[in-house]
């Protein structure tokens, strides 16, 4: 198993796994997660503060984790997603602690993620690792939860 960037081989597999979950664990996924980015996510995320990792175990992507910038000090992680097949291995924990590290190690000062309040999985591991629910919104007609960590 290791963690690294996006490469431009695994650019269909990648967009295979994210709309795959969305479309069949989460039916409100086209609504509120537009799919637009899956296509060049290796330049979507391609900034000089932003990185798209996945994780890959045995050959295969297992998950995935991309960081945008929105401001000098604000990041924002988008696409965090692990296979069914490759859940409560954890994998989400490891791709989420990347995702940090690599905010801190580009001089954030925090970092924000939007989830629907139907992931209770993305909820309860944001708030492991210390997000703190800042506000909730309505997209596409889905409730949305604004989570922040500050370092």
């Amino acid at each position: 198993m290791q963690i690294r960037p996006i490469q431009s081989k695994d650019q269909k597999k990648v967009k295979e796994l994210i709309s795959g979950i969305l479309s069949k664990e989460f039916e409100f996924g086209h609504k509120a997660y537009p799919y637009g980015d899956l296509d060049s996510l290796d330049k979507v995320y391609g900034g000089k503060r932003e990185q798209f990792f996945v994780i890959e175990d045995k050959g295969a992507i297992a998950g995935t984790v991309g960081i945008k910038e929105e401001s000098k000090k604000t990041a924002i992680i988008r696409r965090l997603f692990v296979s069914s097949s490759s859940r409560k291995m954890g994998y989400g924990g490891l791709l989420l602690d990347r995702a940090l590290d690599f905010c801190k190690e580009q001089g954030y000062h925090e970092a924000v993620f939007h989830c629907a309040t139907t992931m209770n999985s993305a909820i309860k591991l944001c708030k492991s690792r210390g997000f703190k629910e800042h506000d909730k919104i309505i997209s596409g007609g889905i409730d949305i939860i604004k989570f922040i960590v500050t370092f």
